[in-house]
This record gives structure tokens, C-alpha cells and sequence, in this order.
């Protein structure tokens, strides 16, 4: 097994700021490329995931890292998640991931 490290070509960072250019486009197109995303967001939006609905699912691994501003929409949707993904009904253990990815710790 080779340790690879990271290249600067490894990184790329999108933003909202070009009218044509916008990071829901830049992550539907490479999907199809990618194994996996790595996500920085001050304000995350449910709605991002329902636009790139069917081509989120292709990657290996999607790793959201968010500030704590959501809106109730997307408050309520993540917790839910969280519940159906851990098999929670409102009480019981928790465990620290489900095997779709959602982290209940």
C-alpha cells in the first residue's frame, strides 16, 4: 500500500461569487469523477443535497462540516436522519454511526 500525500491539485475550493459557476453545478459534474467530497459550509441547506439527488449517492464517502445556522427546514430533515438512521424512536442508545454515514455523536 502506497502513502500517498496530498497534492496541491488534490484541493479545490468553490464558491458561490461566479454567476455561472456555482458549487451545486461543480459537485453534480464531478460526482460522476470523485470517490469522495469534503464540504465547508457557514450556512448548509438541505436543499443542496435534494438538488444533487442521485449523483451524492455515487461517492464513496461525503463529509459535511457545517457552522450552526440552519434553517428549520433542514434542522428538521438532519434530525430526522439521525433518528431513522439509528433506528432511534426517541429513546434507546446511541450509537456513534449508522451505516449510512450520519454520526449520532
Amino acid at each position: 500500500m502506497t502513502d500517498r500525500k496530498k497534492q496541491g491539485g488534490d484541493l479545490f475550493i468553490v464558491d458561490n461569487s461566479d454567476d455561472t459557476w456555482k458549487a451545486v453545478r461543480y459537485l453534480h459534474d464531478w460526482a460522476d469523477i470523485a470517490h469522495t467530497f469534503d464540504v465547508a459550509t457557514g450556512y448548509f441547506e438541505i436543499g443542496a443535497l435534494l438538488a444533487l439527488d442521485g449523483q451524492w449517492q455515487k461517492l464513496d464517502k461525503l463529509r459535511i462540516l457545517m457552522g450552526d445556522e440552519v434553517s428549520g427546514r433542514t434542522k428538521k430533515a438532519l434530525l430526522e436522519g439521525i433518528k431513522a438512521g439509528a433506528g432511534m424512536n426517541g429513546s434507546g442508545p446511541r450509537r456513534p454511526a449508522t451505516p449510512n454515514g450520519i454520526s449520532t455523536t
